[in-house]
């Protein structure tokens, strides 16, 4: 078994049935935001609802799949977040943060988090049929027009927080969901959406002449260095945006071409760690590193984009493929618990984590998708082979 089979067998078999049994807090309801390296609930967090967005799209996409038993954790985690977190003071929008108990601690209307409700909304679309769920997102679409749009292109960081810097981030998410609820629905407009969002990352989003991503903006969506470091730039995102535009083409989206393989080209080049192997989580414009250590979710991206180029049958495709799968395997979840994972290594390896953030299973099912999608298709041919 490659490291690619054996990424796609602990995530199914070993990894969904843990978390579809340990991800529900039983004292008060709700996901938990993280477990003990050993398994334990960790109480007292704070509740960030784009974890608990990403927790219902995580079971959603699950039990459709087979893979556990997620409806009921999907259609009642959605159900409490959405009477604890929609509109508790009376204004449009959903807050950002809440308690471990349910009140909230902070009211700013986030996009990020908007972004991760719009996914869980279409992943219970296509669980239930429930129309509820499509309004329910035709609404918030228009809210976030109304209260998010800006001038200047794109969207607001949030309403009632900090307003600069304006990020990528949250609008490559906005990218994400509007690609799942157009595959969900087939409605075009959800498309034309998302091409307004490509259309920010091939103008405003790459800088050239280097061609990387850069994470920081103005007011005007002008490239915003930090004051000790330049342009800031996670390896993690530009892999993140490969198989994105994947999956944008794939639903009939014109990317400018060799766009892909820049983004790939550029975090192979600067982000791999020359000890390690493994992606680093930031390096600056120039190339320098700023953080040399690893989080899960930059090995995942970085495994979903390989994936990506493999189907396009990039010459290192297979090759790549498997490194990044032995990366992930090697210095996050072989070391941890059956069903977890070490969140965090620093730049020669060791572990920094002390808990395992639930929100990184919205990262590990994405992979975990993708690798059994290369597995059923390798079977395939070698079933047409016979």
């Amino acid at each position: 078994m490659n490291s690619l089979e054996r990424f796609a067998d602990w995530g199914v078999n070993v990894a969904l049935p843990f978390w579809a049994g340990h991800a529900w807090d039983r004292r008060s309801g709700g996901f938990l935001e993280s477990l003990s390296l050993d398994g334990r609930p960790v109480t007292g967090d704070t509740r960030r609802v784009r974890t608990q967005a990403r927790q219902v799209y995580v079971f959603a996409r699950a039990h459709l799949a087979g893979w556990c038993d997620g409806f009921d954790l999907a259609v009642d985690g959605f159900e409490l977040l959405e009477r604890r977190a929609k509109s508790p003071d009376g204004k449009p929008g959903w807050v950002h943060r809440l308690s471990d108990s349910g009140e909230v601690e902070d009211p700013m209307r986030d996009l990020y988090d908007h972004a991760f409700l719009l996914l869980a909304l279409a992943w219970l679309h296509r669980l239930t049929r429930d129309s509820y769920y499509r309004n329910s997102a035709d609404a918030l679409i228009a809210y976030l027009d109304d209260a998010f749009g800006h001038p200047a292109g794109g969207y607001c960081e949030n309403v009632g927080g900090a307003a600069l810097p304006r990020r990528q981030n949250p609008h490559m998410h906005f990218f994400e969901c509007l690609l799942a609820w157009h595959e969900a629905t087939a409605d075009p407009e959800y498309l034309r959406r998302a091409g307004h969002i490509l259309t920010l990352l091939q103008d405003r989003f790459m800088v050239a002449p280097g061609g990387f991503l850069a994470e920081h903006f103005d007011n005007e969506l002008r490239p915003a260095p930090r004051p000790d470091e330049g342009l800031l730039v996670e390896p993690g995102h530009e892999l993140e945006w490969v198989w994105l535009l994947d999956e944008g083409r794939e639903a009939g989206l014109v990317v400018r071409e060799n766009l892909p393989d820049e983004l790939y080209a550029h975090a192979c080049r600067f982000g791999r760690n020359a000890k390690t192997g493994f992606m680093m989580s930031a390096i600056s414009g120039a190339g320098d590193i700023i953080d040399g250590g690893s989080r899960t979710w930059v090995q995942t991206e970085w495994l979903r984009a390989a994936l990506a180029r493999q189907r396009l049958s990039h010459v290192d495709g297979g090759s790549e493929v498997e490194r990044a799968a032995a990366q992930l395997l090697q210095h996050h979840i072989d070391p941890a618990l059956p069903g977890g994972w070490i969140d965090q290594v620093d730049g020669s390896g060791q572990r920094v984590a002390d808990r395992m953030p639930a929100s990184t299973l919205y990262h590990l099912l994405g992979a975990v998708v993708e690798a059994d999608r290369a597995g059923s298709k390798d079977h395939e041919s070698a079933s047409d082979a016979l």
